[in-house]
């Protein structure tokens, strides 16, 4: 069951690179067999509004491991504007992308013995992340709409990265909530607070490469093949991202999870269970609750995490405060190979569909409630295509979204 990953703007191809790295140690193993298409290159594609940074990761990931056609680059940026990013700078040119970008998913998915799905990775708050990721995810999912969709976003610090980034983000979670199957919201605050924890220093400087890696280890960590989901003949089908989805986000009314990872040489599956839920309870509140939750294990080359798994469900359980509602919450996947880059160690990826991603979308609603009613920077919205309906309807869709959770957890 193969999927196309897609990687768009700055953020997606930084975090991507990082996953690449990762996955092309694996590339002369079964392990690496679903990344890389027939002509053993990596089933991936890449967009930018502007090529330096396609540049930078040709470099990094060497383009004899990426299709040629797959780099997709236009001349000029978004300048941090959804609708700049979303219609282009001239309907010409964003027409070219976007047409660029659907066939080279489109040859990527002729090469598939199973398509299963497509991965687009992207930022909420930049300008071809947000606005050209929103139109890419629109489009693709009217050409291929009945494989899944799922979304891997990075949310902006809460302090500010630009004045339209709550802008920004509406529009694009409203795209999202329309045109995905599942989100992967990786928050910039939240990333940073736990590898301060993991560092075991609020004041260590953590630089963004760190935050990149962060958050492909938690992508590696749910989508590399496991032992759980590989089939008896041992032959990794590439079913994990889509396995997720079936067990986090089966709702279509609720489908943003979120991820945290760690990592522990010598610790015990308790203990690295007991840290990951710990630093759970430090960013959520005891009123939140989890729908829905995925524990992956790998390193368990002992096969011991069975012995360990009643306790770590227990944990899980209580420290996500699961709902009633669902006599299932939590699923387990073990895999016995460590993640690549982390040899002999212990790692713990925790996957859970939580009320808390209310708190969020109630902060984007409420800073772009007052931007909105003030008219502040809308004249750079209306320049470039939006509408006025379009706000209309984006505040409507994520208050939605945040009624719809609190009814689920009620």
């Amino acid at each position: 069951m193969a999927t196309v990953f897609v990687q768009v703007g700055q953020c997606g191809n930084q975090i991507g690179q990082q996953l690449w790295t990762q996955v092309l140690g694996l590339k002369d193993t079964k392990e690496g067999i679903p990344f890389f298409n027939t002509n053993e290159k990596l089933r991936s594609v890449h967009v930018d509004s502007e090529p330096k940074v396609l540049r930078r990761l040709g470099l990094a990931l060497k383009k004899k491991n990426l299709e040629d056609g797959n780099l997709i680059a236009g001349k000029r940026g978004r300048g941090t504007n959804w609708a700049l990013g979303y219609h282009g700078v001239s309907r010409a040119e964003g027409c070219l992308l976007l047409d660029q970008t659907v066939e080279a998913v489109r040859r990527e998915v002729e090469q598939c013995d199973c398509f299963s799905g497509i991965v687009v990775m992207h930022s909420l708050s930049g300008g071809t992340g947000s606005g050209l990721g929103a139109h890419i995810i629109e489009k693709l999912k009217d050409h291929f709409p009945i494989p899944y969709l799922m979304s891997v976003a990075v949310a902006p610090h809460a302090s500010g990265e630009s004045p339209l980034q709550h802008y920004n983000c509406l529009l694009c979670l409203s795209w999202l909530q329309q045109y995905s199957d599942a989100v992967l919201l990786f928050n910039n605050d939240d990333v940073l607070y736990q590898l301060q924890l993991q560092h075991s220093s609020s004041k260590l400087q953590i630089s963004i490469p760190e935050m990149n890696q962060y958050i492909s280890d938690c992508l590696a960590g749910l989508f590399l093949p496991t032992d759980s989901i590989t089939p008896p003949p041992g032959i990794p089908l590439g079913m994990e991202p889509w396995e997720l989805l079936r067990s986090v986000c089966p709702m279509p009314a609720t489908k943003f999870a979120q991820v945290n990872h760690h990592v522990g040489s010598r610790l015990g599956w308790d203990t690295i269970a007991a840290h990951s839920i710990q630093t759970y309870k430090k960013q959520h509140s005891h009123r939140d609750k989890a729908l829905s939750a995925v524990v992956v294990a790998r390193g368990d080359n002992k096969d011991d995490f069975r012995r360990y798994r009643p306790g770590v469900e227990r944990k899980i359980r209580a420290g996500c405060n699961c709902v009633d509602w669902n006599p299932f919450p939590v699923d387990f996947w073990t895999d016995k190979d460590p993640l690549a880059g982390h040899t002999e160690k212990k790692s713990l990826t925790l996957c859970t569909n939580n009320s808390g991603i209310t708190n969020y979308l109630d902060h984007v609603l409420t800073k772009a409630r007052q931007k909105y009613d003030a008219k502040a920077f809308l004249h750079w919205y209306w320049k470039h295509g939006c509408t006025d309906q379009d706000f209309t309807n984006s505040f409507d869709s994520v208050e939605k979204i945040v009624e719809d959770y609190r009814e689920a957890v009620r």
